[in-house]
């Protein structure tokens, strides 16, 4: 929306007023940028660019969900987003049309026109396509964590329905975190009826994968990104935003608990992983990476893009742990391999980079040592003074190592991100 009074002002004075086509192509653009999760230095970047294409004085103040633009005149341009969302195709659609217009390739009339339809024409993928992708990731994920077959079956089954449910309820507009919760709900009530007919040996996995597939990974890099630069409103936005996301499916997955299994607490299993090849590795890695790929609506022309980043970071921390090192450093290894190499195609095909980066480095998250961790806490909330304190002790061990190898991901995933960005400005007609 825009000040009304100040666009008649700016008219009388010879200045754009809030209805010039400039002005509208910059509320458009930046509200499109803000809905789809680009994060805040980048987002000033674009709008002080397109503001230099077109020989604009600006002042741009943002927070969380919103933007506002200061213009000659004193007109203001306010853009707001009721939600960030994570779509690649859009993001990359944008991007381009922004990039035409900043080179003179596109007028800005008909630009504004583009940035109106660029939501509806994007390509999407067919919602059982989808659904199958990514209950093959799941099932992949699990494997990856020593899950049996009736664990993969019914992890697989949950994912791609819970995959489903999301997307039938988001039409009808819920209220925030109802969409993680239903999804996790449902993953662990058909992992609580397996469990319960005694037809898996993995049970933990069983329950906690399927919330897996819902860790709002590109909020958390966004988040982190937006910390390391000084944007501490929208960071910390971001990360809340992640954290009610995963609160959401922890209550989920001990609601199907609760139902199913009539815990009150989780009970710990001791899951040892059973070893597998490098190829195997590998294999399930860029099969999980697919998964999420596709979930976060890349094209199948750059999806390739999160399945290469996934293989070779998981074969780079598989042969690091192979010599000996611990799984944080192995991980925090990977996710700079990972970072490097995915921020020269969000760079040439302007894709976000927190959901081609995170779909590939998504088969490192420590599942097993977050639910040994929640399992543990309410054991210890349960019992109280009486807790062991071999079991406190177990629970902060595995906590601390689960929160390491997350901050190994984000750090290795931003340094190799900042490197990569340096060779790639040094280096640029190289890579072209």
């Amino acid at each position: 929306m825009t000040d009304v009074n100040a666009a008649g002002t700016a008219s009388r004075t010879g200045l754009p007023g809030a209805d010039a086509p400039e002005l509208l192509f910059l509320q458009r653009a930046a509200r499109l940028l803000l809905t789809y999760n680009m994060r805040t230095s980048l987002l000033r970047e674009r709008i002080d660019e397109i503001a230099r294409a077109l020989n604009l004085s600006l002042q741009v103040s943002l927070a969380y969900r919103t933007a506002t633009i200061y213009a000659p005149g004193g007109v203001t341009i306010h853009a707001q987003t009721p939600e960030l969302r994570i779509n690649v195709a859009v993001s990359a659609r944008v991007n381009r049309i922004i990039d035409a217009v900043c080179v003179g390739k596109l007028p800005v009339s008909d630009a504004i026109g583009q940035l109106d339809d660029a939501e509806r024409s994007a390509e999407r993928h067919d919602r059982w396509v989808l659904a199958l992708i990514f209950g093959l990731g799941a099932g992949a994920l699990a494997w990856l964590l020593s899950a049996d077959w009736p664990a993969m079956a019914v992890i697989s089954l949950s994912s791609a329905l819970g995959l489903l449910l999301r997307q039938e309820l988001h039409k009808h507009h819920p209220v925030l975190f109802a969409l993680p919760f239903v999804a996790a709900l449902t993953g662990s009530l058909l992992g609580g009826m397996v469990i319960r007919m005694g037809w898996t040996q993995t049970p933990g996995i069983c329950l906690i994968v399927p919330a897996l597939m819902l860790v709002p990974g590109p909020h958390l890099i966004n988040g982190l990104y937006d910390m390391l630069e000084n944007n501490m409103q929208t960071g910390l936005s971001r990360l809340g935003l992640a954290l009610g996301i995963l609160v959401a499916a922890a209550a989920g997955v001990f609601a199907g608990g609760y139902l199913t299994l009539g815990m009150t607490t989780a009970p710990i299993y001791h899951i040892e992983l059973a070893p597998i090849s490098l190829w195997l590795d590998v294999i399930l890695a860029g099969v999980a990476s697919c998964a999420f790929g596709a979930f976060y609506n890349a094209p199948w022309r750059v999806l390739w893009t999160s399945i290469l980043c996934g293989m070779v970071g998981h074969g780079v921390r598989y042969v690091v742990m192979e010599q000996g090192h611990h799984v944080e450093i192995a991980t925090l290894f990977a996710c700079f391999v990972i970072g490097f190499m995915a921020i020269r195609w969000v760079s040439s095909q302007r894709l976000p980079f927190a959901a081609v980066a995170f779909a590939g480095a998504v088969p490192m998250m420590p599942g097993t040592l977050i639910y040994r961790t929640i399992a543990g806490a309410m054991d210890i909330s349960f019992l109280g003074a009486k807790a062991p304190m071999e079991l406190v002790a177990s629970t902060m061990a595995s906590g601390f190592k689960a929160g390491f190898v997350v901050g190994a991901m984000g750090m290795g995933l931003l340094a190799g991100a900042w490197l990569g960005g340096i060779v790639l400005r040094q280096f640029g007609k190289l890579f072209r």
